[in-house]
């Protein structure tokens, strides 16, 4: 019984924040929240980003949390250099195999 109450409110608590948006959908937010929705997206990307690179497969180990940082940096690096996506992912790409490799 107990579950079917948190579902019932989950549902609930869904169609009000769509129901909201509906609502308010002429209306413009204050200059604050504006500013700050810029950030929404970056930090959204980091806290699905970030996990999968501390801990790749559940757990944080030096064979396989080491690889997917250094394979990172190592991305983040060509990219700002050149501009390139496909060079800084493929760059990336092999730092983790060839550390991988190393530490294997």
């Amino acid at each position: 019984m107990a579950d079917l109450l948190v579902l019932v409110a989950i549902g609930v608590g869904t169609y009000l924040m769509r129901a909201a948006f509906l609502a308010t959908a002429g209306a413009r937010p204050p200059a604050v929240v504006t500013r700050l929705l810029q950030y929404v997206g970056p930090a959204v990307l980091a806290a699905i980003a970030l996990p999968a690179l501390v801990a790749p497969h559940g757990r944080v180990t030096s064979a396989e949390t080491v690889p997917a940082l250094l394979a990172a940096v190592v991305a983040g690096v060509l990219w700002r250099l050149t501009r390139s996506l496909p060079l800084a992912l493929f760059g990336g790409l092999a730092a983790a195999w060839g550390v991988t490799w190393l530490l294997t």
